[in-house]
């Protein structure tokens, strides 16, 4: 159920360190949440972009939050099943700890989504942070940290490529500039010289008519 009232101008952007120890600890343990704003939703029965209308959060927000199933495996039980009907979620470098006063209370992991079946899938700008919490954390209630795994969805505005076409256009643009600054460099020496000649000119003229009137004295 999607949490009502919330004020003009709510803005969800918790830490690391909140999502674990605040918001999954009291998930994975059956605690009441203060404001009802993470849904539970099957991420991996849904694709990346069908994510919004399943957010409680304002639509216009960049980012939204989920609880999820942890680690579906294959039938074998070997490996993690992150596949969706049009693609699959792959983990990225490694997985890094969250802390809260200098001691680990859980992980978190990057994934990005590619379209299609691996190895050919295609990667996207779709980027996936889960968050698991540390069995340490977890007092009285075995497996618990197994249950549920907070997730970050959210998608990258800008990729590598298109940097690199910008600084491409840039450099061509930047050149483009150079040289026109150069052409009205050479336009000013010209017209420079040419102002130099007409002085020149009008001097012989005055030179050449004091030349005259001496010889008719």
């Amino acid at each position: 159920m999607a949490p009502v009232g919330l004020p003009p101008g709510f803005r969800f952007h918790p830490t690391d360190e909140e999502l674990v120890n605040y918001y999954l600890k009291r998930k994975v343990h059956g605690l009441s949440i203060e404001l009802d704003i993470i849904p539970e939703v099957d991420l991996y029965k849904c694709e990346p972009w069908e994510l919004a209308e399943k957010s409680f959060l304002p639509s216009k927000d960049s980012e939204w939050y989920f609880f999820g199933p942890r680690d579906r495996k294959y039938p074998n039980g070997c490996r993690t099943n992150r596949a969706t009907r049009a693609g699959y979620w792959k983990s990225t470098g490694k997985d890094r700890r969250v802390n809260y006063q200098s001691r680990s209370i859980g992980m978190k992991k990057t994934l990005v989504y590619y379209k299609g079946r691996a190895p050919q899938g295609i990667r996207t700008s779709w980027v996936m942070h889960e968050y698991r919490i540390e069995e340490s954390e977890c007092e009285n209630a075995m497996g618990v940290q197994d249950s549920y795994a907070l997730c970050r969805i959210f998608k990258k505005n800008v990729v590598l490529g298109e940097f690199d076409k910008q600084g491409e256009c840039s450099s061509s643009q930047a050149k483009g500039n150079q040289e026109q600054v150069t052409d009205f460099g050479d336009a000013g020496q010209s017209s420079g010289a040419n102002e130099n000649d007409k002085d020149n000119s009008w001097m012989q003229f005055i030179a050449d008519d004091l030349w005259c009137t001496n010889k008719l004295k």
